[in-house]
């Protein structure tokens, strides 16, 4: 869960003690009520009430009860000290620490709630030492609450409501994180802040909240045992720990992640029937260890620190991908399932690592260098050398084939196995012994069997006789001729060269889980001798084997038989938008298998559409897309295929590249932790500082955006921008602060989080790099750089520090002028009322009462309108545009309110303010000014007050009203 967000130390006794608000009531906690003749009307009652069924559940569970009538009171109120009884109740809250507000004593029955709820960290005291366990818990104080109790991300939302406007700043982000959350709604465009939480709201409410924790809960196994039901299945909705060796875990569905914890240490874990839809961490295990038994994992993430662990893959198990961050050994036993099929060796192995495979695998990916691959038995279809990878030692086992090898960087493979057909793209490999097939691009050659080989030598293809016989049954040459498959694309792949092939040639049948489609715009190029083909729908068909098969028509002889291949449809979808969350059309997208693969082999390529969507057909497994478009800085989606499940929302935000004289700071990470904020202090045109955050998003100075935090990304990944508009001399803080904290287990740390931070100017180069530094530690602030900026000189001085506190940036004292501009601003009124001694044609006051602006100070109305009243007829802007004149009186049946924009100017600065203005009705001008002058106990205004009661009676015409009022206000001015 993410924890209460917070702003100053001053500004957080505040909030943190208007957060306060929980309770459970004295009434609803009561004894059970007794049977009687009323209860059938009760319970009639309460089933007719909006929130009936869901405050019955709750009297059910034990939640809550009913007064000595046995009466629920739906529409009581809730005081905070029955909030927190509730709350504890609920979410079985137990831990307590010791508190002494001075009106909670340790005999009253509310005192373990809120020892409960202040352990919990939802609320606390108020800055009097106080906690007022009776006061009524309103709205805006439930939102609050919510917010901080369920770790729920701040919000502007709140705008979105017409009466929240002038609600405390305190308030505003809880109200905009609870309407986005779904836990608390408005009625008719109004969130009604202030109006007391009744206790049918709050149940419900809590009743949303319980709901959407539970779907993120967290099942933890820290005891050997055997786990989940002999026969059916259970599913579990939130995430599966596992942090003891000797668990298994039986028939269960883990919607979530599943955590193999460092704490199994060198011991064992069984997974037996049981389907992992998020990802598998493997942390512990040891070399006899992880067991998957009838198990569908989809991807599967290793990260053993010593890479001992060892992951058997039994029965009719599917492990669709795996990606090592470690060394590991994986091999299948007594398998019927599919097993593992992809895997991705990624660059954060450490070199030297041992990774040993034995089994069926269709791809193995190597992005990591300096490895120690051992094949020992079985065949890998497609083994790809990255081209970063280089110094990669493989090893292939007598008994087993590695069909397609491609080199893209040097690699020296070994051992007495087969490789069938072998790709050279980079120059300096050496090869024990010869493929079936060897192709040369680029120039490249490789050492095989002892000799210098390369595409010029006439050595590019052969027959591999020489080591046919003692290969223990393994092949060199591909066993037939055979198709790879795709979703849109078909390569025919024969053991002997077939050239000048056209798709008359060809008779093409395709099945889709056995019944026969028809495949739309079929091409054919010859020179590659692929087939092209619309992709089927995967809305229609997902999960589905498409199945091709190939054969010559008739009278074709150059070639012969059926050549046969499948594919299971799968893969997933999304939408790539702006910042504005405006679509990105044609934007390129290259995914490659694993997660933060971003310079492996492309696994696929597409394009979005004019709305921004894509979709790839790829199997199971995580992938990461990278973002290209002119005009963009390159960015990632990361993207996961399931076998049982279309995922259509894998969207991303592209990100711009800047206009000339920005500079945009882009920061990404991992998929843990959750959130990662971004931070940017740094001067102002005044001297003094600002402080660009997820709270304070933008900077402005005199109506110009200076700075903003334009996207603020809470879902793992990034982008997170942060970009400065205009630039101002002087020295600019950069930090990120892990929002969503370390975890339960203290390991989702920054260090561990992968981030990266770039800095791009309007080439759309990044002007500066910074890796996050790794290894051990728990910090909460990455001090990235500050950044010095003379003109169009800029300089960067680089920081890249883990901190346990948050940098201040550099520390500027404001302009002594602006500082006395901000206190002119200060004078202005928020609200003010038309009085009754304001005559047409005079000028109203805009200042707090008694306050008034310098002699110097500029005033500019730079807008006024009314909001309640169509006709713009009572007030007007003086003409020099420094006032506000009273035009007529409002003779109508209310108040009529009005909105003006307040510029005030000095020493070069300005400011603006608004102002909101209440005109009474004439009549209430009236009574106002005969209530004043009654007080004042004067003979003499007896007359000019009766004529103004006289005006007030029925029939009195505007022009009577008009000069009574007058005549009451001469009177009174001649005292």
């Amino acid at each position: 869960m993410k924890q209460l967000r917070r702003k100053s130390n001053k500004f957080l006794s505040l909030v943190l003690g208007l957060s306060l608000l929980v309770s459970s009531a004295v009434g609803s906690f009561a004894a059970p009520a007794q049977a009687s003749a009323e209860s059938a009307a009760k319970a009639n009652s309460l089933q007719q009430h909006w929130a009936g069924t869901v405050l019955k559940e709750w009297q059910d569970k034990g939640y809550i009860k009913g007064d000595e009538q046995g009466n629920l009171q739906p529409d009581g109120k809730v005081t905070r000290a029955q909030l927190a009884a509730l709350i504890n109740r609920s979410f079985q809250l137990e831990e307590s620490k010791t508190v002494s507000y001075s009106d909670v004593k340790a005999e009253a029955w509310y005192y373990k709630d809120v020892a409960k709820a202040a352990a919990k960290g939802y609320m606390k005291g108020y800055e009097d030492g106080t906690f007022k366990p009776n006061a009524n818990v309103s709205r805006q104080e439930l939102a609050v609450i919510l917010t901080s109790l369920l770790g729920l991300k701040p919000s502007d939302a709140s705008n979105s409501f017409k009466d929240t406007a002038n609600s405390p700043a305190w308030s505003k982000g809880a109200i905009g994180a609870v309407a986005n959350s779904g836990l608390m709604k408005g009625n008719d465009g109004n969130f009604t802040p202030l109006a007391s939480a009744t206790r049918a709201e709050v149940v419900s409410v809590l009743d949303r909240a319980l709901k959407q924790s539970s779907s993120q809960a967290i099942v933890t196994y820290n005891k050997a045992g055997s786990y989940g039901p002999s026969t059916g299945s259970e599913t579990i909705k939130g995430s599966v720990h596992i942090t003891t060796a000797d668990v298994t875990l039986n028939n269960l569905i883990i919607e979530g992640d599943l955590l193999l914890g460092e704490g199994i240490g060198e011991g064992d874990v069984t997974l037996d029937n049981v389907t992992v839809k998020g990802s598998t961490i493997v942390e512990g295990g040891g070399k006899n260890s992880i067991h998957v038994v009838d198990s569908v994992l989809i991807t599967v993430i290793v990260n053993k620190k010593d890479g001992s662990v060892r992951i058997v893959a039994e029965g009719n198990s599917v492990v669709s991908q795996v990606t090592l961050q470690s060394g590991a050994i994986l091999e299948e036993a007594g398998l019927s399932g599919s097993g593992f099929r992809d895997l991705i060796l990624s660059e954060q192995i450490p070199a030297g690592a041992e990774v040993s495979l034995a089994g069926q695998f269709e791809t193995v990916d190597v992005v990591a260098t300096s490895l120690h691959i051992n094949l020992t038995s079985g065949s890998i279809g497609e083994l790809a050398i990255g081209d970063q990878a280089a110094g990669n030692n493989i090893q292939i086992g007598a008994s087993a084939l590695i069909s397609s090898l491609i080199l893209n960087a040097a690699t020296n493979v070994g051992g007495q196995g087969s490789i069938g057909h072998a790709t050279i793209n980079a120059p300096g490999s050496t090869l024990a012994q010869r493929p079936g097939i060897i192709s040369y691009n680029n120039n490249s050659s490789a050492n095989i069997g002892g000799q210098l080989s390369s595409g010029s030598t006439g050595n590019s293809s052969g027959s591999g006789s020489g080591n046919s016989g003692n290969n223990g049954g393994g092949s060199t040459q591909p066993e037939r001729n055979h198709l790879i498959v795709t979703n849109g694309k078909v390569s025919l792949k024969f053991i002997s060269t077939v050239s000048g092939l056209e798709l008359a040639d060809l008779n093409v049948a395709a099945t889709v889980a056995g019944d026969a489609v028809s495949l739309e715009n079929v091409a054919f190029d010859g020179l590659a001798n692929e087939l092209s083909f619309d992709p089927l729908s995967l809305a229609e068909h997902y999960g589905k084997q498409l199945v091709v098969e190939v054969t010559p028509e008739e009278g074709v002889t150059k070639f012969s038989g059926t050549l046969s291949g499948s594919v299971r449809l799968e893969g997933f979808a999304g939408t790539i938008v702006d910042v504005d969350d405006q679509p990105v059309a044609d934007m390129t997208i290259k995914f490659r298998r694993g997660l933060a693969n971003t310079n492996g082999a492309v696994a696929a390529t597409v394009v979005t559409d004019q709305n921004g969507r894509y979709l790839v057909n790829l199997p199971a497994g995580v992938y990461t897309g990278e973002l290209n478009k002119a005009g963009f800085i390159k960015g990632y989606v990361v993207g996961v295929s399931v076998t049982d499940t279309f995922n259509q929302n894998e969207d991303a935000t592209a990100i711009k590249v800047p206009e000339s004289g920005e500079l945009r700071i882009v920061l990404t990470w991992g998929e843990k932790p959750r959130d990662e904020d971004s931070h940017l202090i740094g001067p102002t045109p005044a001297g003094d500082n600002f402080h660009t955050w997820y709270a304070d998003k933008v900077h402005r100075f005199n109506g110009e955006v200076y700075a903003d935090l334009d996207h603020d990304d809470v879902d793992s990944y990034g982008p997170e921008t942060t970009t400065i508009r205009k630039r101002v001399d002087g020295i600019y803080t950069f930090y990120v602060h892990n929002y969503s904290r370390n975890g339960f287990d203290g390991k989702e740390t920054l260090r561990k989080s992968t981030a990266k931070v770039e800095v791009y100017d309007a080439t759309g180069n990044p002007l500066a790099t910074y890796h996050i530094p790794t290894g051990e530690g728990t910090e909460l602030y990455w001090h990235v750089f500050d950044m010095k900026i003379e003109g169009a000189n800029i300089e960067f001085i680089d920081k890249n520090l883990l901190v346990d506190t948050a940098p201040s940036g550099s520390v500027s004292e404001p302009s002594a002028e602006y500082a006395l501009l901000q206190q002119e601003k200060n004078k202005l009124a928020s609200v003010t009322t038309v009085t009754y001694n304001t005559q047409p044609g005079e000028a109203l006051s805009l200042t707090y009462p008694g306050e008034s602006l310098l002699d110097d100070t500029e005033v500019k109305i730079r807008s006024l309108f009314p909001s309640s009243v169509t006709d713009d007829v009572y007030l007007t802007k003086s003409p020099d545009l420094s006032k506000v004149i009273l035009s007529q009186y409002n003779n109508t049946g209310g108040p009529v309110f009005y909105n003006a924009e307040v510029e005030l100017s000095r020493g070069g600065f300005t400011v603006t303010s608004w102002i909101d203005i209440e005109l009474p009705t004439l009549d209430v001008l009236l009574i106002e000014a005969k209530a004043n002058a009654a007080a004042l106990g004067r003979p003499e205004l007896a007359g000019e007050i009766q004529a103004v009661e006289d005006a007030l009676g029925n029939g009195a015409d505007l022009t009577a009203k008009i000069a009574a009022l007058q005549s009451l206000l001469a009177a009174l001015a001649n005292l």
